[in-house]
């Protein structure tokens, strides 16, 4: 998947001479998801859902989870099914059948993480958090500079036939954001889906979980695509950055508590 950065600039004469000088150059997602990280950021509160369902919560004074330039930095890993070892790969890169791929997810504030992958059916199937017995333990809280990677322990398996395999993630400040996403996600279990994400020894499919495409969409259109900006960065700027970094930035002007990004993954 290619992306692009669009950035205008901005001539203005000068009072004295009236030469023509150039505006600095905006700020781009890379800029701004370094600028906006806070280090010790503690996680935002957990809100039941008794709060979401009227219930009288144990506080009336509102928590603030807003926050300047939300953002995530992903990187699609190529993993060893047999040895387990990783190697950074291109966000464009063409897959082949029986390779396996993982994701590692950064982000510049503490939130929640939930990760979805679409199905061959159209449904989704909830990654993170996970509605399996043996990745229950893969918590969806993620805290600044520790890198995430999705699954923990497997990996997803390129399956014929060629095609275009989607995730979905979104990083919420605010748990109740992510409510429908969360409660479709504890919907119980369907048929197994062919195209699952596989475990990479024993290989074993896990079930698909329900979450409609309509649902997706519905988060999606809630938030949004506005003032998101793309970076990808193919060498390191810095020693902490992996090689084909991609920044998924919110650039408004105004603090959000959510960013949400989709992955395309291209195999033949």
């Amino acid at each position: 998947m290619r992306t692009r950065t669009v950035v205008s600039f901005i001539l203005l004469c000068a009072a004295a001479g009236g030469q023509p000088q150039k505006q600095p150059e905006p700020e781009g997602a890379r800029e701004l998801y370094y600028r906006a990280m806070v280090q010790k950021d503690p996680p935002p509160p957990a809100r039941r859902a008794a709060a979401r369902s009227g219930s009288t919560p144990a506080s009336t004074t509102p928590v603030s989870t807003e926050a300047m330039h939300l953002g995530l930095r992903y990187n699609l890993v190529l993993v060893d099914a047999d040895s387990g070892r990783a190697q950074s790969a291109a966000p464009d890169r063409m897959f082949r059948a029986g390779e396996c791929f993982a994701i590692e997810l950064e982000s510049n504030r503490a939130g929640f993480l939930y990760v979805l992958a679409k199905q061959s059916s159209g449904s989704w199937h909830p990654l993170v958090p996970s509605t399996e017995s043996d990745m229950a333990t893969e918590s969806n809280a993620i805290v600044p500079g520790k890198r995430v990677r999705v699954p923990l322990q497997h990996c997803f398996e390129i399956q014929n036939p060629p095609g275009v395999e989607t995730l979905f993630v979104v990083l919420s400040r605010e748990p109740r954001d992510s409510f429908e996403l969360y409660e479709n996600m504890k919907a119980p279990g369907a048929a197994p889906a062919p195209n699952a994400p596989r475990r990479p020894a024993a290989g074993v499919q896990v079930a698909d979980a329900g979450v409609t495409d309509e649902a997706v969409a519905r988060m999606r259109e809630q938030f949004g695509a506005r003032d998101i900006a793309i970076k990808r960065i193919s060498q390191p700027l810095g020693a902490a950055e992996p090689p084909e970094s991609v920044y998924v930035v919110n650039s408004s002007s105004s603090p959000s508590s959510n960013v949400a990004a989709q992955i395309e993954v291209h195999h033949h």
